[in-house]
C-alpha cells in the first residue's frame, strides 16, 4: 500500500476536529510517546518526513477551530540533541520546529523512582530476617542522612522504609540507580531492564550470589552492569569524560586484589554521578561499599599510594586521580573549520571499497556472475567521472540542495552508458556532516601530541571516533538498506524501488536488457573474468583434447577431472560438441545451431563471430579486434571463457579459415598454436577463404598437381597439404641453395606466405614463372618443384655415398656395395692409429654392427658433419666432403703401413721394428711414397749415417726451416729415383711437402 502523505494526515485530523465540534467537544489531545525514536530514524534516513509532519502538526495546533488541538510529545532528550550529525541547514530547521513547542521537563525524584523499585521487588523473609534487614537499613539511612546523600523530601524514616523494601540492593546502590539511568541511559526503561536482567551483574544474576540474609548488591556490581555495557559515547560530554577517567584508572591500576578493584569501581561510579549533594565518595560512605570495612581502608591506602585516587579536603571525597586538560570538543571545532568545502563523493570513494552489488536473480538465471560497482559523485566531482566503464556501475549522486537536484537532471541523466544506474541521494548534507566529523577526528589524531601522553584524552578520542565511524557506516549502508529514500534512474527512466527486493529485481532487469546476447554457460570455474590456476590448467587440457579427440565422445576425457566438468557444461550441454546423424562427434558451426532451438542463447554470439569472419575475406584481421566487442554489451563474454570459445570456433572452421602467426601462414592448428594464441592473441590473424570469385582455372591446375581424382578443391584444401609438406621438409632442404631457382622460389614463397589466397594466386605462379593468363603448365612445374624438394636431402646423401664409393674403387651409388667395400678395406686399421676423434673414430663407426645400411650411413655422416645430415647447411656439407676425403686418404696410408708390417711379420723376422711411410707431394708433380721397415739391425746400421747427416747440418749452423728444406729435397729425389728410376727434375723450382707415418714396435 502507498504511504500516507503529510497533507493527508493533516486532513484526517481536520476531519476529526470537525466531527468532534459537531458533537460539542471543545478540544482534541494527541499524545506522541517515544518521539525520539522517530527523530533518530529521521536523522539517519533523509526524506522520512517525520520532522516535517511534526512541524505541520505544531502549526495546525495554532490554527483557529472550535475544537482546539493540543499536541503533546514525549522524548528523553531535546529535539536538537537528535539533530546531531545533520547539516547546519537541517539543524536550523529542527531548531525552528522545537521553537513551536513549550518544553516541560519531567524527571521523577529519587524517592519516587525507588518506591517503584521497591514495589517491583518481592521478599519472602521471616519476621526475624525482616527485622535484621530493617535494622541494617536504618543504620545505613542514618549514615547517609548525616552525609546529606538524600534528595530533598526524603528523610531518615522514609529512607529506612525504602531501603528495606529495595533489599538486596545496597542503599548506596539504590541511590545511584535513578541518577545513573538519567545520565547514561533511558531513565526508568533502563532501570527496569536492569531489574529484570539475567545478564552478568544484572539484578537477577546478582541476587543468586546473595547466600544469606544481610548480603547486599554493592555499588561495584552496579558499575559492572551500567558502565561496562554502555555504548562507547555518551551524549553528555562531562559524563563521558568522567566515564573515560574511571575506565582508564582501572586499566592503569593493573593486577590488584579483588577488594581494591571493587572499591575503585565504587569510587568511579560515585565520581560519575557526582554533584548530587552528599552522595559522593566520602570516607564514611566508602566504608560501607564493601562487605569488610577493613578491606576498604587497605584498598584506599593502596590506591592512594599508587596515585590512582586523591582525597579532596574541600569536598571531603576521594576522586580518581586522573584528569585531562585536553579539550576534544574545541579541537574538533578547529579541525572542522580547517576542512572547508570538500568533495564528499571523493572522500567516500577514497575511504570505502564498497563491495560490488551482485544482481542475484540475473546471475542465477544466466550462469554468469554480474555485479554493479558503486561510485559516489557530487557537484564538485561531476565532470571527473568517466562516462563509459567496462563494468556496470551504480552512480550515487549526493545532493545537498535543490540546485544539486537540478544539476543531476540536466548533466547526468541520459549522459552515461546503458549499463549504468544513476541514483539521486537527497541526504548529501547529512552525509557531509558525518564525513566531516570523521575527517576532523582523524586530523585531531594526527596533530595532537597530547593523545600520546594523556590516556583519558586518548580513550575519549577513541570512543568518539568509534561512534563517528559507526555513523559513517550507517549512512552508507542506509543507501542500499533503505533504497526507497533515493531516486533511481536507468536511461532517464525512473525506477520504482521501495524495497531491497525491488532493487534486486531492477538490477536484474537492467542487466537482462543490457546483456541480452550473453550465452548461458553454467560453470563458475571458467565463466568468470579472473580464473584460478586450476581453472586455467583445466581449460588448457580441454583445448588439447579438442585438438586431438574432437571426434570422440567426451573428447576422450576419462574419469571426472575439472576439464570434464567444463566440457559438459560449456560444450556438450549447449550443443557446441554434438553427435551428428552419421553418429560422428563434431564441433558445431552456426548452421548447426540454427537448425534447433537455442535455450543457451548461443546464436547471437555465433552470428557476430560469423560476421567477423566474413569481414576478413578481403584482409586478415586479429581476433583482438573482436575480443573487445565481445567483452562489452550486449555479449559480455567473460575473459576466462573466451579463449575456449575461440578454440572451438577456429577448429570448427578449420576448413575455411586461414590462420597466420607473426604473418606466417599456419596450415594445421595444433595445441601449441592455440596455447600461444591464448597468451598473445595479437600475434595471430584469421582470414576467411572461399573459392567464389577466384580464378577457377588456377585452382583446377593446383587440384591436378595434388590430387588424382580430378575434383576441384577449395583454396585451404590445396594450401594446407602443400604448406604441411614444406613445413615437414628437413632443415637441410629448407635452406640449401643446391636447388633450381624456381624450386627455391616455391619453397621461399611458403616461408613468407601471409595468406593462402595470395600464395596460390600470386606468389606460387610468380615463383614458377607462370603468368596468370597462361596457367596450363602450372601443375607440371609445381609437381617438378615439389618433387625436387622432396628428394633434395636424399639426393645429397646419395652424392656422399658416391664420394665414399669412389675412395674405395666402387662405382655408382649402391650403398650396400660401398659399405661392404669400405668395411673390408678398413678392417683392423683402427689398431694402426691413435687418433681417437679423427681417423680411428671414423674406422670404429665403419665397423659398427648396424643391420640397416641407411642408419649406418647416417651415423657416418653425423660423425663427419657434427650433426644429423637432415640439419646440415650447405656449409656443413662442404666441410663434411672435405673431411671425408681427408679421412679416406689417411685410411689408404694406413693400408700401406699395415701391408708392409704384416708382410714383415709373415717372413718370420723379428717383430721389434718400426714401419714408416715416407711421402713426397709437390705442386705440378706426381705423388711419391715409400714404406720403410726399420728393424733392429737396420736401426743400428742407419745410426751412423743419421749422425753424419746431423753433424753436417748442425755444423753449418743453419735454421730449422732450411734444414727441413734440405731434407725435403733429398727425400723427394730418392723417392722419385726409386719409383721412376729416372733423374730428378729441377727441385729448386718446386715446392715440396714430406709426410712421414710410422707404426710402433
Amino acid at each position: 500500500s502507498s504511504e500516507t502523505s503529510v497533507a493527508e494526515t493533516i486532513e484526517v485530523i481536520k476531519d476529526v476536529q470537525d466531527a468532534l465540534a459537531k458533537i460539542g467537544y471543545a478540544g482534541l489531545l494527541i499524545v506522541l510517546d517515544e518521539l525520539g525514536k522517530f527523530l533518530e530514524y529521521e536523522a539517519r534516513h533523509y526524506g522520512a518526513n517525520e520532522i516535517y509532519l511534526l512541524q505541520e502538526l505544531a502549526e495546525h495546533a495554532y490554527s483557529k477551530h472550535k475544537t482546539k488541538l493540543t499536541l503533546m510529545v514525549m522524548m528523553h532528550q531535546s529535539i536538537d540533541q537528535y539533530a546531531r550529525g545533520l547539516g547546519e541547514s537541517l539543524k536550523n530547521e529542527w531548531a525552528k520546529v522545537q521553537g513551536r513547542f513549550e518544553n516541560i521537563p519531567f524527571i521523577e525524584s529519587t524517592e519516587q523512582t525507588l518506591r517503584i523499585v521497591a514495589a517491583a521487588v518481592h521478599h519472602d523473609l521471616t519476621s526475624a530476617e525482616a527485622k535484621k534487614i530493617n535494622k541494617l537499613s536504618s543504620q545505613l539511612a542514618t549514615l547517609l542522612s548525616k552525609e546529606k546523600a538524600f534528595s530533598s523530601g526524603m528523610d531518615k524514616k522514609v529512607a529506612t522504609e525504602i531501603f528495606s523494601n529495595c533489599y538486596p540492593l545496597h542503599p548506596v546502590s539504590a541511590l545511584l540507580l535513578p541518577i545513573l539511568c538519567q545520565k547514561v541511559a533511558q531513565n526508568e526503561r533502563t532501570l527496569f531492564s536492569y531489574l529484570g536482567s539475567k545478564e552478568t551483574h544484572g539484578f537477577l544474576d546478582s541476587v543468586k550470589r546473595c547466600e544469606k540474609v544481610g548480603d547486599w548488591i554493592y555499588p561495584w556490581e552496579i558499575f559492572e552492569y551500567f558502565i561496562r555495557n554502555q555504548p562507547a559515547s555518551i551524549s553528555d560530554h562531562y559524563t563521558h569524560r568522567r566515564w573515560a577517567e574511571v575506565l582508564t584508572a582501572l586499566e592503569r591500576v593493573g593486577d590488584v586484589e579483588e577488594h581494591v578493584e571493587r572499591l575503585l569501581k565504587a569510587i568511579g561510579l560515585l565520581n560519575i554521578v557526582g554533584g548530587h549533594g552528599g552522595l559522593k565518595a566520602s570516607q564514611a560512605i566508602l566504608e560501607h561499599c564493601l562487605e569488610n570495612s577493613g578491606d576498604v581502608k587497605r584498598a584506599i591506602g593502596e590506591l592512594s599510594s599508587k596515585s590512582v585516587i586523591q582525597y579532596r579536603k574541600f569536598s571531603s571525597e576521594y576522586r580518581i586521580w586522573q584528569g585531562s586538560d585536553f579539550d576534544l570538543e574545541m579541537r574538533l571545532m578547529q579541525e572542522r573549520d580547517k576542512l572547508g568545502r570538500f568533495s564528499v563523493a571523493d572522500k567516500l570513494n577514497e575511504r570505502h571499497s564498497i563491495l560490488q552489488i551482485v544482481a542475484r536473480k540475473y546471475t542465477i538465471q544466466s550462469g554468469t556472475l554480474r555485479y554493479f560497482l558503486p561510485v559516489f559523485l557530487d557537484r564538485v566531482s561531476i565532470d571527473l567521472l568517466k562516462r563509459l566503464s567496462h563494468e556496470p556501475r551504480i552512480i550515487f549522486f549526493l545532493s545537498e540542495s535543490k540546485e544539486d537536484e537540478q544539476l543531476f537532471k540536466s548533466k547526468l541523466l541520459g549522459k552515461f552508458s546503458e549499463q549504468d544506474i544513476l541514483v539521486l541521494v537527497p541526504n548529501g548534507e547529512q552525509t557531509r556532516e558525518i564525513i566531516k566529523e570523521v575527517l576532523a577526528l582523524e586530523q585531531v589524531e594526527h596533530t595532537s601530541q597530547e593523545l600520546n601522553t594523556d590516556p583519558v584524552a586518548l580513550r575519549e578520542f577513541r570512543d568518539t571516533y568509534e561512534v563517528a565511524l559507526a555513523e559513517e557506516e550507517t549512512v552508507l549502508s542506509s543507501i542500499l538498506e533503505a533504497p526507497q529514500h533515493n531516486l533511481w534512474f536507468w536511461k532517464e527512466e525512473r525506477l520504482k524501488i521501495n524495497t531491497k527486493r525491488e532493487l534486486q529485481e531492477a538490477l536484474s532487469h537492467v542487466l537482462n536488457n543490457v546483456y541480452h546476447a550473453t550465452p548461458i554457460f553454467r560453470n563458475e570455474l571458467i565463466n568468470r573474468d579472473k580464473t584460478s590456476a586450476q581453472a586455467n590448467s583445466a581449460r588448457n587440457k580441454l583445448i588439447a583434447a579438442l585438438v586431438d579427440h574432437q571426434d570422440e565422445e567426451d573428447l576422450g576425457i576419462e574419469k571426472f577431472p575439472a576439464e570434464k566438468s567444463i566440457y559438459r557444461a560449456v560444450l556438450k550441454a549447449t550443443g557446441l560438441h554434438y553427435k551428428n546423424s552419421n553418429e560422428t562427434w563434431k564441433l558445431a558451426k552456426i548452421e548447426d545451431l540454427q537448425q534447433g532451438s537455442d535455450p543457451y542463447n548461443l546464436l547471437p554470439l555465433w552470428i557476430r563471430i560469423d560476421q567477423f569472419f566474413a569481414e576478413t575475406e578481403a584482409v586478415p584481421c586479429s581476433l583482438v579486434e573482436l575480443t573487445k566487442e565481445l567483452f562489452a554489451p550486449p555479449y559480455g563474454v567473460k575473459e576466462g571463457l573466451l579463449p575456449l570459445l575461440y578454440s572451438v570456433v577456429i577448429l570448427a572452421h578449420s576448413d575455411e579459415l586461414a590462420i597466420t602467426e607473426d604473418d606466417v601462414y599456419v596450415p594445421y592448428i595444433t595445441f601449441a598454436h592455440l596455447e600461444r594464441f591464448i597468451k598473445r592473441p595479437d600475434k595471430f590473424k584469421v582470414q576467411l577463404v572461399k573459392i567464389e570469385g577466384v580464378n577457377r582455372e588456377i585452382i583446377m591446375e593446383y587440384s591436378k598437381a595434388l590430387f588424382s581424382d580430378g575434383n576441384q578443391r577449395s583454396m585451404l584444401e590445396i594450401a594446407k597439404p602443400i604448406a604441411k609438406f614444406i613445413d615437414d621438409l628437413p632443415a637441410y632442404t629448407k635452406q640449401t641453395d643446391s636447388l633450381k631457382v624456381s624450386t627455391r622460389a616455391v619453397r621461399d614463397a611458403f616461408k613468407l606466405s601471409k595468406s593462402p589466397v595470395k600464395l596460390l594466386l600470386e606468389d606460387l605462379p610468380k615463383a614458377l614463372g607462370v603468368k596468370l593468363i597462361e596457367v596450363t603448365d602450372l601443375s607440371v612445374l609445381l609437381t617438378d618443384a615439389l618433387r625436387e624438394l622432396k628428394y633434395a636431402h636424399q639426393e645429397m646423401v646419395q652424392q656422399m655415398v658416391e664420394v665414399v664409393g669412389q675412395s674405395v674403387s666402387v662405382k655408382g651409388k649402391d650403398l650396400k656395395s660401398v659399405r661392404e667395400a669400405i668395411s673390408s678395406r678398413s678392417y683392423g686399421l683402427e689398431n694402426y692409429t691413435v687418433d681417437e676423434q679423427g681417423l680411428k673414430g671414423f674406422i670404429v663407426r665403419i665397423h659398427r654392427e648396424q643391420s640397416d645400411n641407411v642408419v649406418w650411413f647416417d651415423n657416418l655422416l653425423m660423425f663427419i658433419g657434427g650433426r644429423p645430415s637432415i640439419k646440415w647447411t650447405d656449409a656443413n656439407r662442404v666441410a663434411a666432403e672435405y673431411k671425408l676425403t681427408s679421412l679416406m686418404k689417411k685410411m689408404r696410408d694406413l693400408e700401406k703401413l699395415r701391408i708392409s708390417f704384416d708382410g714383415y711379420k709373415d717372413g718370420g723376422q723379428q717383430v721389434d721394428a718400426d714401419v714408416y711411410l715416407l711421402k713426397s707431394t709437390k705442386v705440378g708433380a706426381a705423388e711419391n711414397d715409400q714404406v720403410i721397415v726399420v728393424d733392429k739391425d737396420m736401426r743400428v746400421a742407419a745410426a751412423g749415417i743419421k749422425k753424419q747427416l746431423l753433424d753436417v747440418i748442425e755444423g753449418e749452423k743453419v735454421n730449422k726451416e732450411l734444414m727441413l728444406a734440405a731434407l725435403a729435397e733429398v727425400v723427394d729425389d730418392i723417392l722419385f729415383e726409386r719409383n721412376t728410376k729416372e733423374p730428378a727434375g729441377d727441385s729448386d723450382k718446386s715446392k715440396k711437402m714430406i709426410s712421414v707415418s710410422g707404426k710402433g714396435k
